[in-house]
């Protein structure tokens, strides 16, 4: 063979390809196991109730038309002129609050069922604040216009989440209506009197509830001027795209989050009332936040499959910079074996971590994988001393990839500073080397 050296290195860039491949399957199990996960707390949010969005109330109005009709009837030969009058609905409208009020407190609870986790909560929450009364209707010519009925509704987004509420105004809160506008919304509640006799007059409101849910809770700043205030044990909360909180307080006892909320910024009652009539309350704009989990199992073990490639590169380059400069021998076959050693720590990891915490699995699977390489490059090392750096080079490989883990903002960063080092330290370490020699020299071997 013409050219040993460079076959040698193409033969062992084939074995780490081939070792890459493993992983990747292993990559496609922890999908698959994120994906049972996912579908097991929707499965439980199905039997419960799921991520909540509470929106209202809004005032709203039924209207009332009065049209008169011309029409022209005969009796005895003459020609008479008849005015019928007809009454009919008109669109029901919806009005904004003036002021809006929200506070609440999301306690979360964490339940398992089977190996996967589930967290919920059990909100308690107030809504205050204060409705103006509008005028009439329009009229014109051909009709005239009046509110018939006034209600207060709310739409909750999972309304088997609501387990207590009340009301200042009534204690009927699914008030019966024909009107088909107001059935999305699960809390109606009827106000006494003629709307026309409230014209002008100032509503306050408020409503106390106890509302279930699991994943996410928002709250729709629906007033001209809205307050929204949100607190949690929870430590890791994700603020929504709608808004983000004017004041907030993130610690490890939990979030406190306010916004603060125009009418400028929402849209106002116009941007409400194309909402409504579009039948998109469920993803009306809100302010609120979700239970972001930081250590994710199976985000981690997909990040840690990402660096996989590191991992099979450094041992590589490791084990022929050792053939180079100690004058070992090493088959591609033993290559082989240690990169499999190196795949099967990313399948341990996910195996333990869905069964004890993620860092304790993490530093099991290591300290087996290190533990299993120390002892198998003892013997084609040739000394204690190398397989006790070897064993050390694996030791700092794991950790390295724990705090590229824990660390995701700098983990580019500090992976390229350490494929930098490694092959700062080849070109140091074979400065020297004279590789036509060795190329010989291997040529001379086999």
């Amino acid at each position: 063979m013409k050219r040993p050296l460079l076959a040698r290195t193409l033969t062992i860039a084939t074995v780490a390809i081939l070792v890459l491949l493993p992983i990747r399957m292993i990559d496609d199990k922890i999908s698959e196991r994120r994906a049972r996960a996912e579908s097991v707390a929707s499965q439980f949010a199905a039997e419960t109730s799921g991520p909540q969005l509470v929106a209202g109330p809004f005032l709203a109005l039924t209207c009332e038309e009065t049209t008169t009709v011309q029409r022209t009837e005969i009796h005895a030969g003459k020609a008479e002129t008849v005015h019928d009058r007809k009454v009919g609905r008109c669109t029901t409208e919806f009005f904004t609050p003036k002021t809006f009020q929200a506070t609440g407190s999301m306690p979360v609870d964490t339940l398992h069922r089977g190996l996967y986790t589930i967290r919920r909560f059990r909100a308690p929450i107030e809504l205050s604040g204060e409705f103006a009364f509008p005028g009439a209707p329009p009229s014109d010519a051909t009709a005239s216009r009046r509110w018939k009925h006034a209600y207060l509704v709310t739409y909750v987004r999972d309304s088997r989440g609501i387990k207590a509420i009340a009301s200042n105004i009534s204690t009927d809160l699914v008030t019966n209506t024909e009107d088909g506008t107001l059935q999305g919304f699960p809390v109606r509640e009827a106000i006494a009197g003629d709307p026309a006799a409230l014209e002008g007059t100032r509503l306050p409101f408020r409503y106390t509830m106890t509302l279930a849910g699991t994943a996410s809770l928002a709250v729709a700043a629906v007033g001209d001027r809205s307050d929204v205030r949100l607190s949690s044990d929870w430590p890791h909360p994700s603020f929504g795209t709608d808004w983000s909180p004017d004041e907030r307080r993130i610690d490890a006892k939990g979030v406190d989050a306010t916004w603060h909320v125009s009418s400028v910024a929402s849209g106002g009652q116009a941007a409400w009332r194309r909402i409504i009539e579009q039948g998109k309350l469920q993803s009306a704009p809100a302010a609120g936040f979700s239970l972001y989990d930081p250590v994710n199992i199976y985000t981690l073990s997909y990040r840690a499959t990402e660096y996989a490639f590191l991992f099979v590169l450094f041992t590589f380059a490791a084990l022929a910079l050792a053939e180079v400069t100690a004058g070992i021998r090493l088959h591609p076959v033993q290559y082989a074996l240690v990169g499999s050693a190196i795949a099967v720590f990313f399948l341990l990891l996910i195996a333990l971590s869905e069964h004890i915490a993620f860092g304790t699995a993490y530093l099991a699977a290591a300290a087996a994988c290190v533990a299993l390489l120390g002892f198998y490059l003892r013997h084609p090392l040739g000394t204690t001393a190398r397989a006790a750096v070897f064993t050390s080079l694996f030791a700092g490989l794991y950790a390295m990839l724990y705090a590229l883990l824990l660390s995701e903002d700098n983990a580019l960063l500090m992976g390229s500073a350490a494929t930098f080092a490694l092959l700062a330290f080849a070109m140091i370490a074979t400065r020297k080397v004279d590789w036509p020699a060795l190329s010989l020299a291997i040529a001379a071997k086999a």
